[in-house]
C-alpha cells in the first residue's frame, strides 16, 4: 500500500463571521431526514419519485445501479470517469474534464456536455464511490463483526477512495458547500450513511434510524477533513481520529441535543477547515 501523508490537528472553532452561514447550513440538514425507509434497503438505486424535479445529471446516474443496463459506454460516464486521473493535476475543474474527453478521443468541446462544471465530477466520484462500497467491503469477514467494527470498516474503505485526490479534496469540499449543490451534496452524504448502516446490518425502523444516519454523517465528514491534513504514515492519526469519534456515539444517549451536537460538530468542522484554507464557504 502506498503511504498516505496525511496532518496537522484540525481546528473545529468557527469565526464569529460564519455564524449566519452554519446557521443556514444546520437548516439543511434535516434533507438527511427526507430519505424514505422504504428506500433504506439500497437507496442508491432508487430513483426520485415522478413528482420531484429531475435534472439530466441526476437522470445519468440514478439510473446506473445493479439492477440497470451497463452505463460504462455512455460517452458522459466515460468522461467523467477518465477525468479522475487528471483531479490530482487539475482539480476539480473543466480542464480535468477537458483532458478527459480528449484522452478518449473526443474533442475539447465535449466537456460542454456538463453545464455545471467541476461540481458534476465531483458527484460522479462521490455517488460511483457509495455504489463500490459493498464491493470494497467483500474482502472483510464482516459477518463476524460487531456494528462499530463494521461501521469503522465502512467508514476507512469509503476514506481509503478519496486517498488519491486527497491534495485536491478541499476544492471539492469547496464545491459541494456551495449553496446551488448544497441539496445534491446532503441527498449523495444521507445515501452513503443509508449504505453503511446498512453493510452493518441495521435493520430499525424507529426513531433510531434517523439519529444513527445523522450520527455517523457527522463522524465520517468530520473525519475526512481531518484526513485532508493529515501527515501521518499510512493515515493512522486519521484512523485514531475516527476511533475517537465513533467512540463518542457509542457513549451518547441519543438524545436529540447530543445528536445535535454531533453533527454540528461536523459542520463547524467543515466551515472552519474552509476558512484555513482561505475558501469562502456558502452564504458567506
Amino acid at each position: 500500500m502506498q503511504r498516505l501523508s496525511c496532518l496537522r490537528p484540525l481546528r473545529l472553532t468557527s469565526p464569529r463571521p460564519l455564524q449566519p452561514a452554519l446557521q443556514a447550513s444546520r437548516n439543511t440538514l434535516p434533507s438527511l431526514l427526507t430519505l424514505k425507509r422504504s428506500q433504506a434497503s439500497h437507496p442508491t438505486t432508487t430513483p426520485p419519485p415522478p413528482s420531484e424535479k429531475t435534472t439530466d445529471f441526476e437522470v445519468r446516474y440514478i439510473n446506473s445501479g445493479p439492477e440497470h443496463a451497463d452505463t460504462s459506454s455512455k460517452p458522459t460516464t466515460r468522461i467523467l470517469n477518465a477525468s479522475l486521473d487528471f483531479v490530482p493535476t487539475y482539480g476539480w475543474t473543466l480542464k480535468a474534464l477537458e483532458q478527459g474527453a480528449a484522452s478518449l478521443g473526443y474533442p475539447s468541446i465535449t466537456h460542454g456536455l456538463f453545464p455545471r462544471g467541476g461540481i458534476e465530477l465531483v458527484e460522479y466520484f462521490v455517488q460511483s464511490s457509495t455504489r463500490k462500497l459493498r464491493g470494497e467491503l467483500g474482502q472483510h469477514d464482516l459477518a463476524s463483526m460487531k456494528v462499530t467494527a463494521k461501521i469503522r470498516t465502512a467508514c476507512i474503505a469509503r476514506l481509503k477512495m478519496t486517498a488519491p485526490y486527497i491534495k485536491r479534496w478541499p476544492e471539492a469540499v469547496a464545491l459541494m458547500m456551495q449553496p446551488q449543490n448544497l441539496p445534491n451534496t446532503m441527498k449523495d452524504l444521507g445515501e452513503l450513511m443509508d449504505e453503511m448502516w446498512h453493510i452493518a446490518g441495521d435493520r430499525s425502523v424507529d426513531m433510531n434510524w434517523y439519529s444513527k444516519r445523522m450520527m455517523l454523517a457527522g463522524v465520517y465528514t468530520s473525519t475526512e477533513l481531518y484526513m485532508t491534513q493529515d501527515k501521518s504514515p499510512d493515515c493512522e492519526e486519521t484512523w485514531a481520529f475516527l476511533d475517537r469519534r465513533l467512540q463518542d456515539v457509542g457513549t451518547v444517549g441519543r438524545t436529540t441535543a447530543e445528536v445535535s451536537s454531533i453533527v454540528n460538530f461536523g459542520v463547524k468542522s467543515a466551515y472552519g477547515f474552509l476558512q484555513s484554507r482561505g475558501i469562502r464557504g456558502p452564504f458567506a
